[in-house]
């Protein structure tokens, strides 16, 4: 008898895609963690033995481009801030006469003699002469070397200004035809603001606008003024005493150009008097708020020393004895 239980197709196709589909995945229960094994102490390596030092590079390595560019601003900087100070350290006491082309030995009178170029026309090389209007004419200007080597050629290639005084012959109004050794005054070549070089200029031509109405032609007058071209100091004459500029905004004595002494012979030839040497007085230079008569170079000077010792020097004829006395 056939077996009357046989299987659908429905029911086999039904069991065939049952045994297709994946079985759903069972959730496993997390494994409780295993209890963590004490720490086991390891023993302790031993040190390693010590390297022999490396031995230092022959040569220094090349530094970068970059670090010799801030070397370079960081002396820019340094230069900055000493020029700054320059005004208020009397740095003439230290440095003049640093520079020389030879020196004669230096007496308690030197001659005056007009350095040797070729722009001061018949006054080059020339021992100056008050009496001779003509080489050596009122408002005129020069340049003295002081101290000389003893050759004015010389003198004039000598580059240094703290040797160098601009000898000025003052205008008839100031005296300056009267041939005497007051007729002249010498001041230094080194401003005492930031130590550029400073010239005499002896005129100066306004135009009408400048009055405010109309005058009859243009006005020249007298400069009569010591003029630094740099900074705009401005010295006056005779005295050297700093009337506009940041030199005149400078405490004396750190105001006033210094300057030489000059006196003449009875032939009228000019001499430069040892600077500081008033025979009355003592000027110690070594002593804090004492300057010398004729001032310290870069520094100042006493404005009324000039009055006081300068000019009245200048009446006093030069005694010839002096030439050959040497000052140590």
């Amino acid at each position: 008898m056939a077996d009357e239980t046989k299987d659908t197709p429905n029911s086999q196709q039904n069991t065939s895609e049952q045994e297709k589909k994946p079985a759903p995945p069972v959730a496993t229960p997390p494994k409780p963690a295993a209890p963590s094994a004490p720490a086991v102490q390891q023993p302790r390596a031993a040190a390693p033995p010590p390297r022999p030092p490396t031995p230092a590079p022959q040569s220094r390595p090349q530094q970068p481009l970059d670090s010799g560019r801030r070397g370079f601003v960081k002396a820019m900087f340094a230069i900055g801030a000493v020029l700054s100070i320059i005004p208020f350290v009397p740095w003439g006491t230290f440095l003049s006469s640093a520079i020389t082309i030879g020196q004669a030995p230096r007496t308690l009178l030197q001659r005056a003699i007009i350095d040797d170029e070729t722009k001061y026309g018949a006054a080059a090389g020339r021992l100056v002469n008050v009496n001779d209007l003509s080489t050596f004419p009122p408002n005129g200007n020069w340049v003295i070397t002081y101290p000389t080597s003893g050759d004015p050629t010389l003198d004039a290639q000598n580059p240094d200004t703290f040797q160098k005084y601009e000898l000025i012959r003052l205008p008839e109004e100031l005296g300056g035809s009267s041939k005497k050794a007051t007729d002249f005054v010498a001041f230094s070549k080194v401003c005492v603001h930031l130590w550029c070089s400073p010239n005499y200029n002896p005129t100066q031509t306004h135009t009408p606008s400048e009055y405010g109405y109309q005058p009859p032609g243009p006005t020249v007058i007298t400069h009569q003024q010591y003029e630094c071209p740099c900074h705009g100091s401005i010295y006056e004459i005779p005295d050297g005493r700093a009337i506009d500029g940041p030199a005149a905004l400078q405490a004396p004595p750190t105001n006033a150009i210094p300057m030489l002494t000059l006196q003449a012979d009875a032939d009228g030839n000019l001499y430069v008097f040892y600077p500081n040497r008033d025979p009355t007085k003592e000027y110690p230079n070594n002593q804090v708020g004492s300057i010398g008569a004729n001032g310290d170079l870069g520094f100042g000077r006493e404005s009324a020393s000039y009055q006081n010792f300068i000019k009245p020097m200048g009446e006093v004829p030069a005694d010839l004895k002096g030439l050959d006395e040497v000052v140590r």
